[in-house]
């Protein structure tokens, strides 16, 4: 988070130095996020299912004007997407039982904890405008990285006797992978300086989970781990982000 925020503190400074004073500018917007595709899928039996219910997005970008319609944008986005609980946590009992012995009456010695996918995005890109005396439509296509936070899931079961304990988590908490996002926009002038944006992007990536499963036995006062499976998940991350926020030119 702290590198891609000083990337863009950089990329932005580095615009300023470079363009006129009443050339360039940057916007601020927010909305909801919208999961799509398999990223948005809640049935535990489709392999990549992400389980992703809506939430929330902010985009903040900067973009330089090389001519009267065209453009250099660079962008962050930040996306947050709860987890569907039931989805997953059935995907993760699964893979549990076709190891350990698990009936309906011991659902009390299962935990199950998740966190909702997190993302930040750097992209970079052209955008084409078409400018009419109070409103400008935008075009663009960006490429850059992409970094998710992975929700993190763990399922607990703590056998009844107390005698051992089986645990399912995630190996890796952050995956970077390459980063689409294509999108186009509406931009209302207020004033000389401010325009109200009204935006809609469409973003692809994608993210490796990777997970072991564990047993852990207790004799006496003595506790033995034993990997009993490891493997790995990938989730193609599908978004659609209706976002409205202003813009301002320097």
């Amino acid at each position: 988070m702290r590198y891609l925020l000083s990337v863009i503190v950089l990329t932005l400074l580095s615009f300023s130095l470079s363009a006129q004073p009443d050339n360039w500018y940057f916007s601020i917007t927010m909305g909801g996020c919208f999961p799509a595709g398999t990223f948005a899928n809640t049935n535990p039996a489709l392999d990549g299912a992400g389980f992703a219910t809506r939430g929330f997005a902010l985009n903040l970008d900067a973009t330089y004007p090389v001519s009267d319609h065209w453009g250099i944008k660079g962008m962050v986005v930040l996306n947050n997407n709860p987890i569907d609980r039931n989805g997953i946590g059935t995907m993760m009992e699964d893979r549990m039982k076709k190891l350990v012995p698990f009936t309906e009456a011991e659902r009390d010695n299962l935990t199950l904890s998740v966190n909702s996918w997190m993302s930040n995005s750097l992209v970079f890109g052209p955008v084409y405008s078409l400018n009419f005396d109070n409103v400008s439509l935008d075009f663009q296509l960006m490429t850059g990285m992409h970094v998710s936070y992975l929700p993190n899931q763990k399922l607990l079961y703590k056998n009844s006797s107390g005698t051992w304990e089986y645990l399912q988590f995630n190996t890796n908490s952050t995956n970077v992978s390459l980063d689409l996002l294509a999108g186009t926009a509406l931009r209302f002038k207020v004033t000389d300086k401010v325009q109200l944006k009204v935006a809609l992007n469409y973003q692809r990536s994608g993210s490796t989970t990777k997970y072991e499963e564990v047993k852990s036995t207790k004799i006496g006062t003595t506790v033995t781990n034993s990997i009993l499976n490891s493997g790995h998940t990938y989730v193609p991350t599908e978004v659609v982000t209706p976002t409205i926020g202003f813009v301002y030119y320097l």
